[in-house]
């Protein structure tokens, strides 16, 4: 089993403007299986706080619900165009009890889904999710915003489905996954190098190392909050999010 992480902050952007933050990050657990969701709302739409909200909660639920058939099914199209239809319908909702269009609620949405020894990783847009196995850092999924760094897709894209990346593998010899915005990644991603910077490393493993007894509010995630609210945030303007699994392995 994993032990978890997930944060968001409101950028200083935001802050300066008197505006809300739009990154949200979830986590469930429930028969065995462990989700970690993370939406970064686009700056262009006028309620993708609420979407990115929408997508996070109904992404987990999702992954939960449908884990044993990404992480075996056969076909991967289908996978794609279900997880997108479900995100969809409920942004449709949401657009309903807001009175807006859907595109006011995009978002990018990135998430990891673990169980017994098997993973998946689903990821729209920019952002980035990464992995350590047998000790080495590496990248599952990149940022979509490759030609221009300030055009990514969404969730509410006509080219959602063809943009999902979806990847799904054995957990032997992974300790850890990390996702993250492209406010955090500002600080944790090397774009031209296309590597995770050392930290993400540290970070992983304070949540594979943390105590397991129980507790509301445990140091090792009080000592996580800071790290983002002060270090990662200082390093852009936008909002940062962050979702971390941590393990210890043999």
């Amino acid at each position: 089993m994993f032990k978890e992480f997930h944060h968001q902050v409101r950028g200083r952007g935001h802050e300066a403007e008197g505006t809300r933050g739009q990154d949200r990050t979830a986590y469930a657990r429930r028969a065995g299986i462990q989700v970690l969701c993370l939406a970064d709302g686009a700056g262009s739409a006028t309620h993708s706080e609420f979407g990115a909200q929408s997508v996070v909660h109904d992404g987990c639920e999702l992954l939960i619900d449908r884990f044993h058939d990404f992480a075996n099914g056969d076909d991967a199209l289908q996978a794609r165009r279900d997880i997108v239809d479900h995100l969809q319908a409920g942004l449709a909702e949401t657009a309903d009890k807001f009175q807006c269009e859907i595109g006011d609620l995009a978002s990018t949405f990135l998430a990891v889904a673990v169980s017994g020894d098997r993973f998946v990783i689903a990821h729209v847009g920019d952002g980035v999710v990464g992995f350590v196995k047998h000790g080495e850092l590496r990248v599952a999924s990149g940022p979509d915003n490759a030609e221009f760094a300030n055009a990514t897709t969404f969730i509410t894209s006509s080219d959602a489905v063809a943009s999902l990346r979806l990847f799904r593998g054995s957990l032997e010899g992974v300790s850890g996954f990390i996702l993250m915005s492209d406010g955090a990644s500002d600080s944790l991603y090397d774009q031209r190098s296309g590597r995770l910077a050392p930290a993400c490393e540290k970070l992983i493993a304070i949540t594979a190392t943390a105590p397991t007894r129980h507790s509301k509010n445990p140091e090792y995630k009080r000592r996580l909050k800071r790290i983002v609210n002060t270090q990662i945030r200082a390093a852009t303007k936008d909002d940062c999010s962050i979702g971390i699994f941590g393990r210890l392995i043999s």
